[in-house]
């Protein structure tokens, strides 16, 4: 479904045509934006996990939620929500365009916590003794990344370096004309009754639409389900 077409049938939905220019705001397209950007807080969707993302870093670190480009070192910037693996990668061209292929092993990578305390060797030059408690030194040698925060950290990597990133990328707001994304294209249904209750927060008293949360509700389990079916898709093996 294209975004017009959306906005035309939530205005005949609540009856209100107006809504789309009111003081010169588009308040329908206002609205559906606050609920795209509350269910991307809500939920990690695998429909917008990619690999597709690149960011310079270092030993030094980077900002990995708004540092990311489409290309390494291209100009087309992608803001990430969630990163799960960190690669090395080899350029090839190939029929269309280049590819930017992962190449074993995987960068071991963690949040701040298990990597940072155990080993705290950021910003230490490769091979340096780094003394880690009493009568305890290890060598700087071993790469791997870890996040604090925003930013994101390759061990042993003292000159920025491009390196692959996979994870889940944050879709921005829509704009009139903007292709449809999974939200037009997948879950039209919970889009239109989450923007009439978004809508609620731009409309005065005795303007605001009833929302039956119930259906609400059971619209965004059924998103949420659908998403989750995508990350269990291919081989798995239960090893317990």
């Amino acid at each position: 479904m294209t975004l017009a077409n959306f906005k035309t049938m939530v205005a005949s939905y609540v009856n209100r045509p107006d809504l789309t220019s009111v003081n010169g705001q588009d308040l329908i397209l206002l609205a559906l934006n606050d609920a795209r950007r509350q269910a991307q807080r809500d939920h990690m969707f695998e429909l917008n996990r990619t690999e597709d993302c690149f960011l310079s870093t270092s030993a030094r670190g980077a900002n990995w939620m708004t540092g990311c480009k489409t290309t390494p070192g291209g100009a087309t910037a992608i803001e990430m929500v969630r990163i799960d693996e960190v690669w090395n990668f080899a350029t090839q061209t190939v029929a269309g365009g280049t590819a930017y292929l992962r190449t074993w092993p995987t960068i071991p990578f963690d949040y701040s916590g298990r990597f940072k305390r155990d080993l705290n060797w950021q910003g230490y030059p490769t091979n340096q003794v780094v003394v880690t408690g009493a009568n305890q030194a290890v060598l700087n040698d071993a790469k791997f990344a870890y996040c604090v925060g925003t930013q994101l950290y390759v061990t042993t990597v003292m000159a920025a370096t491009n390196f692959k990133l996979v994870g889940i990328k944050l879709l921005s707001d829509l704009a009139d004309g903007d292709a449809p994304d999974i939200f037009l294209t997948y879950y039209s249904d919970w889009l239109k009754v989450a923007t009439v209750q978004a809508l609620n927060f731009y409309l005065k008293d005795g303007e605001r639409f009833g929302i039956d949360m119930n259906e609400l509700t059971r619209l965004w389990t059924s998103v949420k389900q659908h998403d989750g079916t995508i990350a269990n898709m291919g081989e798995s093996a239960n090893l317990d």
